[in-house]
C-alpha cells in the first residue's frame, strides 16, 4: 500500500487555524497532517470543529489528509476518533503509541467507525509516530500490525526525551532509531518518514539532511513549515543524473541478458541484479511523481 503513495513532504499544521489549512491545501506538499495534539494544547473541540467545517466545504477532496490524534487512552483520543472519521480524511497519525497491540486496537476501532459512518473496511490509513523507546523496541511488530499502515514516522524530539538525551539536539542519538525504523518499514513495504527539522532558517542544512536520509532509505520528511516543502520534494526524488544512470543500468542488463551474461558492465563497473532492482525503483518513483503532478 505504501509503495503507491508519495509522502516526500508530510506537513504538520495546527487544525484550529483556517488560514493555515487553506494554504496547506493549495501547497505542493504531498500530504498534510491536521494536528489536534501538540499544536492545539487547549480548546481541542475548536480544532475538531474546524476540521469538520473544512471537510464539509470539500476542502480535503483533492489533498492527501491525515489527522494527528491525541494519546491513546485519553478522552481526547476518543473524541478525535468519534468526530473525525470523515469521508475525505485519508488517514490518522496515532501519537505516543508503545506497541503493536496499540496499533491493532486502533485498527479495530477504525473498522467499527467505518461501519458506523458507511465507509468501506480499511478506508482509513495509518501513519503512526514512533516516538517512544517502547515503540522503537517493538517497531518490527508494529510494522506488521495492520493492513492500514502505509508509513512509519520518526518523532525524534519525543524519542530523545524518552531516551534521556540532553536538551541540546544530539544527532548521533538518532542513528540507531533511524536505521531501525527504516529497516522495519521497508521490510513491510511501508514508507519510512524522517523526523522534523526544527531550524527552519537553515534551509541548506535541511536539504543536506534530507539528501542523506534519502540515501539511507527514508521516503520523506515530516515538515513543520511550508517553506520546507520544495526542498523535501526535491531531496526525496530521483534527480536527472540518477534517472539517466538508472536507464543505462537497465539497458546494460538487458544487453547482457541477450548475450547470456548474468553480470553486466557499465563504465568499468560490474552491474548485478541488486543494482538493476534499485535502478527499476528509481524509474518507478520518477513515473509516480510525474503521474501525481499530471493529476493536479
Amino acid at each position: 500500500m505504501g509503495k503507491e503513495l508519495l509522502l516526500r513532504s508530510f506537513l504538520f499544521l495546527p487544525a484550529n487555524n483556517k488560514k493555515f489549512i487553506e494554504k496547506a491545501i493549495m501547497s505542493e506538499a504531498d500530504a498534510i497532517i491536521l494536528d489536534v495534539e501538540d499544536s492545539v494544547p487547549t480548546n481541542k473541540d475548536d480544532a475538531r470543529n474546524m476540521i469538520i467545517q473544512c471537510h464539509d466545504a470539500g476542502c480535503f477532496r483533492n489533498k492527501m489528509t491525515f489527522v494527528r490524534v491525541n494519546n491513546l487512552g485519553t478522552k481526547d483520543f476518543v473524541d478525535d476518533i468519534m468526530k473525525l472519521c470523515l469521508k475525505d480524511i485519508d488517514g490518522f497519525m496515532p501519537s505516543k503509541i508503545n506497541s503493536s497491540e496499540d496499533i491493532m486496537f486502533i485498527d479495530r476501532l477504525l473498522s467499527f467507525m467505518e461501519l458506523h459512518v458507511g465507509l468501506h473496511d480499511n478506508e482509513f490509513m495509518l501513519a503512526p509516530l514512533i516516538e517512544t523507546t517502547k515503540a522503537m523496541g517493538d517497531v518490527t511488530n508494529i510494522a506488521k500490525a495492520s493492513r492500514r499502515l502505509v508509513a512509519l514516522c520518526l518523532g525524534g524530539e519525543d524519542y530523545l526525551n524518552d531516551l534521556g538525551s540532553v536538551y541540546t539536539y544530539q544527532e548521533s542519538a538518532l542513528v540507531y532509531p533511524r536505521a531501525n525504523l527504516v529497516n522495519a518499514a521497508r521490510s513491510r513495504g511501508l514508507l519510512p518518514i524522517d523526523t522534523p527539522f526544527l531550524n527552519i532558517g537553515d534551509m541548506d542544512a535541511f536539504a543536506n539532511r534530507c539528501k542523506a536520509a534519502y540515501k539511507n532509505g527514508f521516503a520523506g520528511n515530516l515538515l513543520i513549515n511550508p517553506k520546507q516543502i520544495d526542498t523535501a520534494n526535491s531531496a526525496y526524488s530521483p534527480d536527472e543524473h540518477m534517472y539517466d544512470l538508472s536507464l543505462r543500468v537497465i539497458e546494460a542488463c538487458r544487453e547482457a541478458g541477450e548475450n547470456d551474461k548474468s553480470i553486466a558492465m557499465l563504465e568499468g563497473q560490474m552491474i548485478g541484479p541488486p543494482m538493476k532492482k534499485r535502478a527499476e525503483e528509481v524509474i518507478r518513483q520518477s513515473k509516480l511523481i510525474k503521474e501525481m503532478y499530471r493529476s493536479k
